[in-house]
């Protein structure tokens, strides 16, 4: 696999990387009662519905009965989408493939100059379908990036398909040229063009992904935080709360790590005058900062599988500390009615 279609995969699985980090989204941590202090179980109790409420309920159910259509059929369109683009890909790589059987059976007489009509056309097609290849690649980046909705994405967006608009032109020029001298010409030309094109297509994927990531490190940060307050919840009232604690620390070195190598990535992608070798080794960054995202999203799982019963344990010693509470004030108003009756 190439590089660019490397970080390609790399970004897709990013989005999915994504969609699985979603549902762990803060909202797990809702409704678990820590820190809601004394009242929180009254405060849950619901109100006799109203018949506007009721109304207001049936609208909102409809709504998001609407809402998860409307994301199905969305979701079937960029299905679709992706499925042809995959498609046409896999077209034009085949016709390559064959064009470029064809051309290489034909070299030997190219280089010796006893070549005819019928060899020009052949290296006229194998140019053009190299050509019909780069583009389409350029094409699933293109896709990609729309797909994303970064900052600065449009401008990525059209700095591919400049790339592709030059692509193209050279197409013309193939289809113009009258000799082997000519086809050798545009045959350069074409090579300088998908060079700068596809270093172009993996600065600009890895700035996308970059971009994500950080958006998910951002999300990464608060999660974090309600756990670490959850925990310090528990751990006040006495509950012991070392293995959560390490886990969590775990979490947050791993995500530290993995912003330190987005950020390096970062850097590079950046410079306009990177190289090869320079892309590759962001590309390297990049890679590893997913892997251990992965990595620190397993350990997400389980914090939240050994959560449950943490959270049990803390409900129960709140109600302790409230029946003991409301023993307390009984045993007091006792107290006051003895004393009232002493006075009287």
């Amino acid at each position: 696999m190439t590089k660019l279609g490397e970080i390609i995969r790399y970004a897709s699985y990013l989005t999915l990387t994504l969609i699985l980090f979603s549902i762990l989204s803060p909202a797990a941590l809702a409704g678990n009662g820590v820190g809601a202090g004394n009242n929180a179980k009254y405060e849950n109790i619901p109100e006799a519905p109203q018949k506007k409420d009721l109304v207001s309920g049936e609208t909102q159910v409809r709504n998001q009965s609407e809402n998860k259509t409307l994301e199905r059929v969305q979701l079937r369109e960029i299905t679709q989408e992706r499925a042809q683009l995959k498609e046409q890909f896999k077209t034009q790589k085949s016709n390559y493939q064959m064009a470029k059987k064809n051309f290489i059976a034909v070299r030997k007489q190219l280089r010796s100059g006893n070549y005819d009509e019928g060899d020009l056309e052949i290296t006229r097609e194998y140019l053009n379908a190299s050509i019909d290849y780069m583009i389409a690649h350029l094409e699933k980046v293109q896709y990609n990036l729309e797909q994303s909705n970064g900052n600065g994405t449009e401008a990525r967006i059209t700095a591919v398909q400049d790339r592709i608009s030059q692509l193209q032109e050279e197409k013309e020029a193939i289809g113009n040229a009258s000799g082997l001298e000519e086809l050798a010409t545009a045959a350069s030309s074409v090579r300088g063009t998908w060079n700068n094109a596809k270093q172009s297509a993996v600065a600009e994927t890895g700035k996308t992904a970059s971009e994500r990531i950080d958006k998910l490190l951002d999300k990464s940060e608060d999660i974090a935080e309600r756990l670490e307050n959850e925990i310090d919840a528990m751990k006040e009232a006495g509950i012991e709360t070392a293995e959560l604690e390490a886990k969590l620390a775990n979490y947050n070195e791993l995500m530290d790590s993995a912003e330190e190598k987005t950020e390096a990535a970062e850097e590079i992608f950046e410079k306009e005058d990177a190289t090869p070798e320079e892309l590759e080794e962001a590309n390297k960054y990049l890679q590893n900062a997913l892997e251990e995202i992965h990595e620190a999203n397993e350990v997400l799982k389980e914090i939240f599988g050994k959560l449950e019963p943490y959270r049990e344990q803390y409900r129960l010693e709140e109600q302790n500390q409230e029946s003991s509470q409301i023993g307390n004030e009984d045993v007091d108003d006792s107290a006051d009615d003895t004393e009232d009756e002493d006075d009287a």
